[in-house]
């Protein structure tokens, strides 16, 4: 784990853990409804990104704002991951004047379904009924290590994961764009994207060139 965050400052690592701990009560935010799900959610666990990299320039941090409150929904214990490559991008686009800023939420869009279905599958149908089982033991004997134990197996096996898969999402989110510039911009992603409507109609990425 430390080489793998060694290339990281004390100030990347201090955002990162306070992603990952605002990922806790993403969920707790169902403002607009079906149409927004968890967005505030997600924009209230990227603000730490925001407020950095984009502290001298108001403008840029008022269209990313704009641009995380549409539809969103992960598994709470995944979300930091991606929360934390939209961070690692966020941070190219407060760098690179020309960014193409659509390739934000078509990658966003295109990990939500993925990343729930995993993150759910992974938490509901495996660590959840390991520790229901492992707790039901006891409980049935009267102890109170039951409950006790289903909810340090749980909570231990969730908090592993949205630690770790922050770092691994900022520091993926980072070689990932680094990866497409050197192929060009809009050479990989064709992004159809209305910013007036804040909607992605239609993205692609392949390894071929797409377009003109």
């Amino acid at each position: 784990t430390m080489k793998f965050t060694s290339n990281l400052s004390r100030e990347d690592k201090k955002m990162i853990n306070s992603i990952c701990l605002r990922s806790l009560n993403a969920h707790c935010s169902r403002v607009g409804g079906q149409a927004r799900q968890m967005a505030i959610g997600f924009l209230w666990q990227i603000m730490p990104a925001l407020n950095r990299y984009y502290k001298d320039q108001p403008e840029k941090k008022k269209d990313a704002m704009y641009r995380h409150v549409q539809f969103c929904n992960v598994s709470n214990a995944i979300y930091p991951f991606l929360a934390g490559l939209v961070a690692s991008m966020e941070k190219d686009n407060s760098e690179v004047d020309d960014f193409d800023t659509s390739s934000i939420v078509a990658v966003k869009a295109a990990l939500m379904g993925p990343l729930a279905g995993i993150g759910d599958s992974l938490l509901f149908s495996v660590v959840r009924p390991i520790a229901a089982g492992i707790g039901i033991s006891f409980a049935q004997q009267g102890s109170l290590l039951g409950p006790t134990l289903f909810f340090l197996i749980y909570n231990a096996c969730t908090m592993f994961l949205r630690f770790s898969l922050g770092y691994v999402g900022f520091i993926s989110g980072s070689n990932f764009i680094t990866t497409m510039y050197k192929n060009g911009k809009m050479y990989n992603l064709e992004v159809l994207y209305d910013e007036i409507s804040n909607t992605v109609y239609y993205f692609e990425y392949a390894r071929k060139a797409m377009g003109n």
